[in-house]
């Protein structure tokens, strides 16, 4: 037997999570008290939760873990909104964990009480009101997978003071389901066909990698398709890292805070190959005029991102890493001389 905190620091160590950013407060020091008998697993104070939900989005983005940050009821829980929301815009793997009022309390206006799995629904993944003890292991389980799985997010756990303190000899489940939840594997051949007998004829082709190819660590199949086919490779703001800028196909950094030879390549290019991102309007600006000349092949994790923003002629929906080593097994060797004088001019 154990108790619901310590179920908590138990499914911290089991996820491999090494750092959590916090801010005390009444209904959670229960799980606080527990954390001294977890030294493997680093408390950083925070003197806002607020900042404690975006340190925790940078830890994730730094290591490729998911970062995880707490914080009490009411206002402690509404502070992490910013934070959480920041992170399912830019899909960064993240678990929110709340305190709540006693389960007897709940639904009572009681003191610091907030309904904070309803103002979080829809800016996460999914979100979690504990109050069963015994469901704790199963429920810290599901948020770990489905945060750091498919296209990431944050998910949100509210767990209330009395389960923090009640007795379970629930173990973790080893094989986590979730009814309705796939992980997308790799994308369908016929796509990746169809992607790449448009690579094939472009004459004046460049891809935009996204935040989606760092996460699915695509670096080498990146690299590999890029030296292949002499495409020019421009990264979104939150692509950037996935591609060398020292390389001769490296344009840099698009959009309105990039820089000009990616936007006008864009410009004037035939073909668009979009990796691992959502056509922001911080990249597009005005859509009418985004690419005029060019087809738009969308490599993509999420299908609701799909035709959202921009037309696209082959979608290829599935894990990035995936679909890019199938895509290389298909293109052929291909010179475009003229077109990357015409760029790097």
């Amino acid at each position: 037997m154990r108790s619901g905190a310590s179920v908590v620091m138990e499914a911290l160590v089991r996820e491999g999570v090494d750092t959590i950013f916090g801010y005390p407060g009444g209904v959670v020091l229960p799980l606080y008290d527990e954390m001294l008998n977890w030294p493997q697993v680093k408390h950083v104070l925070v003197r806002h939760e607020q900042g404690g939900a975006h340190m925790a989005e940078g830890y994730a983005k730094a290591t490729g873990k998911v970062g995880v940050c707490l914080a009490t009821s009411g206002p402690g829980a509404t502070n992490l909104v910013t934070g959480i929301a920041d992170a399912m815009m830019d899909s960064v793997p993240m678990v929110a964990i709340t305190g709540n009022v006693n389960t007897w309390a709940i639904g009572k206006d009681a003191f610091q009480e907030v309904d904070i799995q309803g103002v979080t629904i829809p800016i996460t993944k999914h979100n979690y009101l504990v109050t069963d003890v015994d469901e704790l292991p199963g429920v810290l389980a599901e948020a770990f997978y489905l945060a750091r799985t498919g296209r990431k997010g944050p998910v949100l756990v509210d767990i209330p003071k009395d389960v923090f303190q009640k007795m379970t000899s629930v173990e973790f489940p080893t094989v986590i389901e979730r009814r309705g939840y796939q992980v997308p594997g790799a994308p369908p051949m016929e796509q990746v066909e169809a992607a790449a007998a448009l690579i094939a004829a472009a004459e004046r082709p460049v891809m935009i990698a996204g935040a989606g190819a760092l996460w699915s660590e695509a670096f080498d199949e990146l690299l590999e398709f890029a030296e292949k086919t002499n495409i020019p490779v421009i990264n979104s703001l939150h692509g950037l890292g996935v591609f060398p800028r020292d390389h001769a196909l490296s344009l840099g950094m698009m959009g309105m805070h990039g820089e000009a030879t990616g936007t006008l390549a864009v410009q004037e290019c035939d073909l668009l190959i979009g990796l691992g991102m959502r056509f922001d309007d911080r990249l597009t600006g005005a859509t009418k005029s985004f690419a005029p000349k060019a087809k738009i092949v969308h490599f993509e994790i999420d299908p609701s991102e799909v035709n959202k923003t921009m037309p696209t002629v082959a979608p290829v929906q599935g894990d990035l890493k995936a679909g890019l080593q199938m895509l290389n097994k298909l293109v052929q060797p291909k010179p475009r001389s003229a077109w990357n004088d015409q760029v790097e001019a």
